[in-house]
């Protein structure tokens, strides 16, 4: 085995032979030694890369044969002891083996490596939900089948739009901002990503600039001209939708508008208090505020004749409850101390009211 020379000589008819023979050298290959374990991981993901696996030097082997499952291929080291290994997103699982190798043949190959390789998940699917929203839309939902192999769910979506529910999940809400874009999804797991859904456009609409009312007697009129809706003490006034809206005398309250243009409803207007007309207060009842004016801190007195359940509510020139004490219960006369000093300077209106009757009365705050 290893480097060896043949001579030659001759002898001629004389019997003469040559000086110097003629040498051959020639090397003397032997069959390689069985090859030792493996080493390496056992377990991979889909599309992993530079992935090393080696084995001990094989005696007399001259290059080293690998065998791969499939999808995996040798980037680096090739016919050496110690390869680079990559595995493709569709590798399969499989085993391992090496052996040395040399002009003479192959030696015994190496145990088997089994290697399992963990798939990525699956191509997301095609997204469902609304392809149109309103700017500062809350909780719209968005949902995707679910994604073989994912473990979790990663979402893309337009600026602005932040996830308000079912973060890392098939099925998510979205409060929207103003701007329009893609939403998409991926399926993630320990391994990585799949392939993301397709981009599922969403417009956002702009919402509406909230109306302003003014008041005019009885007449109001909203600053919008046209997608206006009136509502009267919080219900909607069926058939109200023109700029003006004309309060009726028997029905006191407060009034607003909202404004609905391209699917999209503005905030509400300002809301505008109507005391109403031809209502008498109850005659043997006796209703008042003081002192007036005040810096905030006030009585309201109520006197009644019977044993009755009142409510005493207060608003601002806006008509946004800023106090109320319900279910009181008068027999007689009542002085309830209000305060509203830590409210700016302005009128504000008391409203007395039990199942029977309402009674407004005003007072002003100065500071």
């Amino acid at each position: 085995m290893g480097t060896q020379t043949v001579s030659l000589n001759y002898t001629n008819s004389n019997g003469c032979i040559a000086i110097n023979p003629a040498l051959l050298t020639v090397n003397v290959y032997t069959i390689p030694g069985a090859a030792g374990a493996v080493s390496g991981p056992s377990l991979v993901c889909a599309g992993q890369q530079d992935v090393v696996y080696s084995v001990a030097p094989v005696l007399n082997a001259t290059a080293y044969a690998w065998n791969l499952p499939a999808g995996a291929i040798v980037t680096n080291g090739a016919y050496t002891n110690s390869i680079t290994v990559s595995f493709a997103v569709d590798a399969q699982s499989g085993s391992i083996t090496a052996q040395g190798n040399t002009i003479c043949g192959s030696g015994t190959a190496s145990p088997a490596l089994n290697v399992t390789v963990d798939p990525l998940p699956a191509a997301a699917g095609a997204i469902t939900g609304s392809a149109t929203v309103c700017s500062g839309a809350q909780a719209v939902a968005y949902s995707v089948g679910t994604i073989a192999i994912a473990t979790g769910y990663t979402w893309t979506l337009p600026a602005g739009a932040t996830i308000a529910g079912g973060a890392n999940t098939n099925a998510i809400t979205v409060n929207f901002g103003t701007a329009s874009g893609n939403v998409s999804v991926v399926g993630t797991n320990a391994c990585g990503s799949g392939f993301t859904s397709p981009a599922y456009a969403v417009n956002v609409s702009p919402k509406p600039d909230a109306p302003v009312v003014t008041l005019s007697g009885y007449v109001m009129t909203s600053s919008s001209v046209s997608g206006n809706q009136w509502y009267h003490d919080g219900n909607m006034v069926v058939g109200a939708s023109s700029q003006t809206y004309t309060a009726p005398a028997s029905q006191p309250g407060f009034f607003w508008t909202v404004v609905n243009l391209t699917g999209c409803s503005s905030d509400e207007s300002n809301h505008i208090y109507i005391q109403g007309v031809g209502i008498n207060e109850n005659s043997i009842a006796k209703y008042e505020v003081y002192p007036v004016p005040s810096d905030g801190l006030f009585t309201a007195s109520l006197t009644y004749p019977v044993a009755a359940s009142f409510n005493i509510t207060v608003y601002n020139q806006l008509g946004v409850m800023i106090y109320q004490k319900k279910d009181i219960l008068v027999n007689g006369t009542l002085e309830q101390q209000i305060d509203i000093r830590s409210a700016p300077a302005g009128i504000y209106t008391v409203v007395f009211n039990n199942s029977d009757s309402k009674t407004i009365r005003k007072v002003l705050v100065i500071k």
